[in-house]
């Protein structure tokens, strides 16, 4: 083989490939993020929804007492979520060393592309228009909060007074924050790993929209939070768990229904 031939498929393979190569690599990375095998620890919890329009969270054995003794407001609404750790061995560990790190950037990454139909055409979402709505709205207020201490801190440390600290850091959650679809170019994203990792936050959204098989929430990886439910009532009440496992409050009350 000549010289001339060599280069030739060296930069077909190169051109050609190599950008293939990537692509399986990355999606299938994305797969196994969304199938991480067993945990190292979970935990179960039930969340109560009222019809007074309260969310009550509670460990799968409070949750039996209060059933056994007839405590709970009739017509309530049960979810049923098992909190996964992959990272420290520790649930609520994972999920506070991934929520509350400091980050350059978060991508709360909504669903897949039909929750687009939530605002023109209702009907042809293969879910609740109104659960995933209030749910992408709920975490993306959360970890933007989140985000604005962090950088209130940042702002501090750079000797800012207390006002322009406040100012800086609300610009730079503004800034650093992104909402994305579940679509192919996203899954590489997540599967190469250029979002969801020391520096970008990246919080998935898996519904009936996008075929979830269970009411779950796992961190795969560093900078990963995968919020899994069944309906996407049950998505809504995952994300009130994870406010309470990792301490979060909310000025008044923003659990309601």
């Amino acid at each position: 083989m000549n010289q001339r031939r060599l280069v030739a498929l060296l930069v077909v393979f190169l051109i050609v490939v190599s950008p293939i190569g990537y692509v399986l690599y990355s999606y299938h990375g994305f797969n196994a993020l969304l199938n991480p095998g067993t945990p190292r620890a979970s935990a179960g919890y039930v969340v109560v929804y009222t019809p007074s329009g309260q969310f009550y969270t509670l460990s799968s054995e409070e949750s039996r007492k209060l059933l056994d003794s007839g405590g709970l407001p009739s017509g309530s609404k049960l979810f049923n979520v098992t909190v996964e750790s992959y990272l420290t061995g520790s649930p609520g560990v994972d999920l506070n060393l991934t929520l509350r790190s400091l980050y350059e950037h978060f991508t709360v990454v909504m669903g897949d592309p039909s929750v687009t139909n939530c605002e023109s055409s209702p009907v042809l979402y293969a879910g609740n228009c109104r659960y995933r709505v209030a749910t992408v709205s709920e975490v993306a207020a959360m970890v933007s909060s989140i985000f604005t201490t962090n950088y209130y801190l940042r702002g501090l440390q750079m000797g800012y007074d207390n006002a322009t600290a406040k100012q800086y850091a609300f610009n730079q959650t503004w800034l650093r924050y992104r909402k994305a679809y579940l679509t192919f170019w996203t899954k590489l994203e997540i599967g190469s790993g250029r979002i969801g990792n020391k520096d970008h936050l990246a919080i998935i959204l898996i519904g009936p929209a996008e075929n979830a098989v269970e009411n779950r929430i796992f961190t795969p990886r560093r900078g990963v939070l995968v919020i899994e439910g069944k309906t996407d009532e049950a998505l809504r009440a995952e994300v009130v768990l994870i406010e309470n496992l990792i301490g979060f409050s909310w000025p008044g009350n923003s659990t309601k229904g």
